[in-house]
C-alpha cells in the first residue's frame, strides 16, 4: 500500500516515543529507520514492533571511557545513536591526526542500516569503515557449519570523491536477521540454501530459522555470504566491532554487549585532497562507463537506494507492505 511519508514518519515517531526516547536520541533513532525504509532496506519500520528498539529503560547511558592519540572507546547507549556519535568523535579525530578509529562496546542492539553511519563520515569528507559484532547474539553458522556461532556481522564503507558519495552497506550473513522477519510476517519463505532449522536441516520457513532460540538467539541459523568468503568477512567483523572494540561475542564475555567499529580515514594523508578526489572521480567515471549487460545498468554501491529515496521523496509517498504498515500502526 502507498503512505505518505510524512504519516510515515510520524508513526514511527511515536514508536520510538512509546518506548521511551527523548526528543534528541528518538530522532536519531527516527532517522536511520526511515533511510534505511526509503532505500528498501530491511532494516527499517519492521523494527519497531518487533523488540529491534528496545525500550530506553533497558540501555545503559553512553559514556566516553578511553581516549588516547587517534583513537576512542565509549561505552553503551542505544546502538544507532551509539554509532551515530562514534562517527562524529571519528571524524573529529581524523580532523586532527589524518585517522579516527572508534570503538563502543555495551551497547543495545539493533544498529539499522550502518551504511548512514558510514556516509555520515563521507559527507564529513573522510572514507569511512563501519562494522557491527552483534555480540553473544548468534544467527549465523560459520562455512561449514549449521551452528549460529556468529552474529549476522554488518559491515560498511563510503568514500567521498569529486561529485558525491560511495556507500556500500551488507550482511555478511546469506540474508539479514530482519529479512527474515520480514518474510515472516508477509508470508513468503526464504530462498533455497541460505537457512537451517534447530536440527541443522536445510530450511526455507522463516518460523523454523526463528524458532525458539536460547535467548534472544535463534532457533536455527542462517548460512555466511557466499560461502567461505563471506565467512571470511564475518569473522573480520567481529574481529573488529567484538574483540577490538571489547564487546561480546557468542560464547565469551556477554555482559561486554554489542559492539560497533568506525575508521574515519583523510583522504589527502597520502598526497592531498584534491588529487584523491580528482582520482576517486576518474576512478568512477571508468567504472560507469562498463559495457552494461542487456536491460540492466552499470551502478556504484547504494546507488540503487539512493535512487528510490529520491523517487519517494519527489513523490511524497512510499509502497509498504501491508503486514509491516498493521504491525507498526497496531503497534
Amino acid at each position: 500500500m502507498k503512505v505518505p511519508i510524512h504519516e510515515l514518519r510520524a508513526h514511527v515517531q511515536r514508536g520510538v516515543a512509546k518506548l521511551g526516547y527523548g526528543e534528541e536520541d528518538g530522532a536519531i533513532i527516527t532517522d536511520v529507520l526511515l533511510y534505511a525504509q526509503l532505500r528498501g532496506n530491511n532494516q527499517g519500520i519492521a523494527k519497531i514492533a518487533t523488540g529491534g528498539v528496545p525500550r530506553s529503560s533497558e540501555v545503559e547511558a553512553l559514556r566516553l571511557v578511553k581516549e588516547n592519540k587517534c583513537g576512542a572507546l565509549f561505552s553503551g547507549g542505544h546502538s544507532m545513536v551509539a554509532s551515530l556519535r562514534a562517527a562524529e568523535k571519528a571524524v573529529a579525530l581524523a580532523t586532527i591526526h589524518g585517522v579516527g578509529v572508534v570503538g563502543v562496546n555495551r551497547n543495545d542492539t539493533s544498529s539499522g542500516a550502518i551504511g548512514y553511519f558510514a556516509r555520515k563520515v563521507a559527507e564529513a569528507g573522510y572514507i569511512a569503515l563501519v562494522c557491527v559484532g552483534n555480540g553473544d547474539w548468534a544467527a549465523v553458522a560459520p562455512a561449514g557449519s549449521s551452528e549460529a556461532k556468529l552474529g549476522t556481522n554488518p559491515l560498511a564503507y563510503a568514500f567521498p570523491y569529486d561529485g558525491g558519495v560511495v556507500v556500500f552497506d551488507t550482511t555478511t550473513a546469506a540474508m539479514s536477521y530482519y529479512g527474515v522477519i520480514e518474510a515472516m510476517l508477509k508470508g513468503e519463505s526464504l530462498p533455497d540454501g541460505i537457512a537451517f532449522d534447530g536440527s541443522g536441516a536445510p530450511t526455507t520457513i522463516p518460523e523454523k530459522v526463528l524458532g525458539q532460540g536460547d535467548g534472544e538467539n535463534v532457533g536455527g541459523a542462517l548460512a555466511t555470504l557466499a560461502g567461505h568468503k563471506g565467512y571470511g568477512l564475518s569473522l573480520f567483523v567481529q574481529l573488529l566491532g567484538s574483540a577490538f572494540s571489547l564487546a561480546g561475542f557468542a560464547g565469551g564475555h556477554a555482559d561486554d554487549g554489542q559492539g560497533t567499529f568506525v575508521l574515519a580515514l583523510d583522504p589527502g594523508l597520502l598526497s592531498d585532497t584534491a588529487e584523491y578526489m580528482q582520482r576517486s572521480r576518474e576512478l568512477v567515471e571508468s567504472i560507469k562507463s562498463a559495457r552494461p549487460l542487456d536491460g540492466q545498468r552499470v551502478l556504484l554501491p547504494g546507488e540503487r537506494g539512493d535512487e528510490l529515496a529520491q523517487a519517494c521523496i519527489s513523490s511524497g509517498e512510499i509502497e509498504i507492505a501491508d503486514a509491516l504498515w498493521q504491525a507498526l500502526v497496531a503497534f
